[in-house]
């Protein structure tokens, strides 16, 4: 099966300790900028999904597909070196 990467995920900073508690902002601040990251990255394909797109193939044919998204937990900093990025990126 073909992976394609889509995006890079933002890994916002942990927040603990008092400060988790005591100030609510920035950990609402993480999730929505998630929320944005994900509209952005997975709502064009929305419609493939839905109606299929025809493309090219290795073996040089051309097909009729229904993209499939499917998700793989991992460590940031395992995917960072994977990738061979930086881990602030």
């Amino acid at each position: 099966m073909p992976i394609v990467l889509l995006a890079l995920l933002p890994v916002p900073p942990k927040f603990t300790g008092e400060s988790a508690r005591a100030n609510e902002a920035p950990r609402q601040t993480n999730v929505d900028v998630l929320l944005a990251v994900f509209d952005l990255v997975l709502a064009p394909l929305q419609q493939v999904a839905r109606e299929g797109k025809v493309m090219d193939c290795a073996d040089g044919k051309t097909r009729f597909c229904f993209p499939m998204l499917s998700a793989r937990i991992a460590d940031h900093a395992e995917h960072a070196a994977l990738q061979g990025i930086g881990s602030r990126s």
